[in-house]
């Protein structure tokens, strides 16, 4: 029935793969990893009635709210993750921008793993038909809402 390779790939893929390029901007909310520290009294056994101050440090959740973009763009995705998801120390990312490998984009759903940095790796879902946006893994989790939009800051001028 097809002649040529290009034309029988092009019936064997599906509908999404052919699909325009995709912008999004998101807007939601998440939590991150964070520490805190605390100076505390302390009874001190060795002399009676005596207490000693002493610097305690435990690990917590800190929430957040923020904005994140997805661009989809020629078969390649990146994602700007929120702010507050950035690891201290960055790595992975080009001004401010995430690759997102192992992309899959299906008619209901798009997913792949966001590489922040070697150690924050977190997966991303986007549902297509209603639009929500999950990023979880890492050192935290964001759900947004996501429409079509600008993939980030332009200029004014």
């Amino acid at each position: 029935m097809f002649k040529t390779p290009a034309l029988m790939l092009m019936a064997a893929l599906p509908m999404a793969a052919l699909a325009d390029d995709i912008t999004l901007s998101c807007q939601g909310q998440g939590w991150v990893a964070a520490t805190q520290t605390h100076t505390v009294q302390r009874f001190h056994a060795g002399k009676p009635g005596h207490f000693q101050p002493e610097v305690v440090t435990f690990q917590t959740r800190r929430n957040f709210k923020g904005t994140g973009s997805v661009e989809i763009k020629a078969g390649a995705a990146r994602m700007r993750v929120p702010d507050a998801m950035v690891p201290v120390l960055m790595s992975g990312g080009t001004e401010g921008w995430y690759p997102i490998e192992d992309l899959t984009m299906a008619d209901a759903e798009i997913t792949g793993v966001v590489r922040v940095g070697l150690l924050s790796q977190p997966k991303l879902r986007i549902d297509r038909m209603t639009g929500k946006l999950s990023l979880s893994g890492g050192a935290g989790d964001y759900a947004a809402d996501c429409g079509a939009g600008d993939a980030g800051p332009q200029p004014k001028f």
